[in-house]
């Protein structure tokens, strides 16, 4: 019988303690409004992220409409150099029309 009793007090006083102890961890008003605070926080800095990424990409986009646009340029600047380059010929597939080695007579007489 003495260990059933034994056992009844500590179970008891484990009880008692384990509710002495809940009401020792509750959270305080203070700590309550710096949770909020916190947490107003946490959602201004989520939204200033997701607009700073959506910044990001529209950047991204417009710099590589730039590159592009600097390519086509490059491209156009080194086929006018290589045709600089021939310069008296540059059109090749071009030829220059016939001169007429007759004199065209005029209607009138002198």
């Amino acid at each position: 019988m003495n260990i059933q009793r034994l056992v009844k007090a500590g179970a008891l006083t484990a009880f008692v303690l384990f509710l002495a102890s809940c009401g020792a961890s509750k959270i305080t008003e203070e700590q309550k409004a710096q949770i909020a605070e916190l947490r107003r926080q946490q959602a201004s800095l989520g939204e200033k992220i997701r607009l700073r990424q959506s910044e990001i990409a529209r950047l991204e986009s417009e710099i590589a409409d730039r590159e592009r646009a600097v390519a086509k340029c490059n491209e156009e600047k080194a086929a006018l150099e290589q045709r600089l380059a021939k310069f008296p010929n540059a059109w090749p597939d071009y030829t220059e029309p016939a001169k007429d080695t007759t004199k065209a007579t005029t209607g009138r007489k002198k």
